[in-house]
């Protein structure tokens, strides 16, 4: 076992690199609120300050090899990203297909719509937990996913086109306050948060604010509160030990991947991966003999029997899933994932400033850890770009005038003028 006065010391080492490279990148883009900001709003309590208070209160059980193996990897992460994000020399990908920017509000309305059409029937089983959104959250972890989670989809593909028409900020707040009771009554903190986050990003990378410290520190705190706020609604606690003891689970993604860690659990050789990426995607409707105990469900069923049993979803695992696939490996497969991620956001980001199209806004924002597709296991960025695909497609119906990007020289970057208008026929 770790002892306390080391644990605080990596804890606050990892914590730091996390600050550095979140300072880095902002030193680059210019603002204090940037790509990195959903991490540092989410991550950071889930990651390092929960841990650190249920260390103080509730001691450590993990070895020192799987703490320092936890939070070095988390540290190890932030700042691959952070230098691949900040590279020079990036050059745009182009995506095939035309695209418009005439009908993103009606397409916003429609998608509104579907979202809380997708619910009803969630509502209509659980309508006793109408005031308890919580326990609907609990109730649909198994056999709901084609309702809950496209619902939430639905709902943040609603904001986003939305905040990209040209309709007023009311009609916009509308969409924006609609969309967040729809993912509200999920029952997910998580998801109203990230749904904040979406327009935040959208402030900075379309509308380009850029926000000095103080500013975004006020910012944060605002966001703490709205946390607390979401804590509140959404959760019925007791007593304050009970209340502390609730709070606290939000500290097991560390603590869980540092049980897995210090198990003797079988190495399963990307099977949790595969699984978690692919085997999560098909419908129950479709595979109904699909088992329960795949991905992240496999490790709760380990180590958590009795809430694997109850059927309310899996605690989170962290670093532990990739670690119970690829052992000490772990680490270079996250970095090798971070480098990716950085290249691939920084890559987008520069596409973002010349289309300034919400299929590649959703991209982004993918990229910013907001789960688009927020099932809870998976690196869905395949599917992201598919849905970004289609909503190119989908923005040409309807528009007086469409999109092409061209296609550019070795060694030249995607400029302002290589967007060309062309007429209904397609051609240039």
């Amino acid at each position: 076992m770790i002892s306390g006065w080391l644990a605080s010391s990596v804890l606050v080492l990892s914590l730091a690199a996390f600050c550095g490279a979140y300072v880095h990148v902002s030193r680059h883009e210019g603002s204090y609120i940037n790509i990195l900001t959903p991490a540092l709003v989410v991550n950071v309590p889930a990651f390092y300050l929960f841990p650190f208070a249920y260390d103080k209160l509730f001691g450590i059980e993990a070895s020192t090899f799987a703490y320092v193996y936890v939070y070095a990897t988390l540290a190890t992460e932030s700042l691959v990203f952070a230098f691949f994000y900040t590279r020079p020399r990036v050059r745009p990908i182009r995506l095939p297909f035309a695209y418009g920017y005439n009908n993103f509000w009606p397409l916003s309305l429609v998608s509104l719509a579907l979202a809380g059409l997708l619910f009803i029937p969630l509502m209509l089983e659980f309508h006793e937990y109408i005031f308890e959104p919580r326990r609907i959250y609990e109730l649909t972890r198994t056999g709901f996913g084609g309702s809950f989670y496209l619902s939430s989809t639905a709902a943040y593909l609603a904001v986003t086109l939305a905040l990209f028409s040209a309709q007023s900020r009311l009609k916009k707040l509308f969409v924006v306050l609609a969309a967040a009771l729809v993912l509200f009554l999920h029952g997910s903190k998580g998801q109203v948060l990230y749904l904040l986050l979406l327009v935040v990003l959208f402030e900075i990378y379309i509308q380009k604010r850029k926000v000095k410290i103080f500013p975004a520190v006020l910012a944060g705190l605002g966001m703490g509160a709205v946390l607390a706020g979401l804590f509140a609604a959404t959760m019925v606690l007791g007593d304050p030990m009970e209340s502390l003891e609730t709070v606290s689970h939000y500290a097991d993604y560390t603590r869980n991947a540092m049980l897995v860690i210090d198990s003797d659990l079988p190495r399963q050789y990307g099977r949790l991966t595969w699984e978690g990426n692919v085997l999560a995607l098909v419908p129950r409707a479709l595979m109904p003999d699909k088992p329960k105990n795949f991905g992240t469900f496999y490790l709760a069923e380990q180590f958590y029997q009795e809430w694997f049993d109850a059927d309310t979803g899996s605690p989170a695992f962290g670093v532990g899933v990739q670690y119970a696939d690829f052992g000490f490996l772990a680490i270079i497969y996250l970095a090798f994932f971070a480098a990716f991620r950085g290249w691939l956001a920084h890559m987008f980001i520069r596409r973002l400033k010349v289309t300034r199209h919400p299929g590649d806004f959703l991209v982004v924002a993918f990229l910013a850890d907001i789960p688009l597709f927020p099932i809870g296991t998976g690196w869905l960025l395949p599917e992201t770009i598919v849905l970004a695909i289609v909503l190119r497609l989908v923005s040409c119906v309807g528009a007086g005038q469409v999109y092409r990007e061209r296609i550019q020289p070795a060694r030249r970057l995607l400029t302002g003028s290589t967007m060309r208008p062309i007429d209904n026929t397609g051609s240039i």
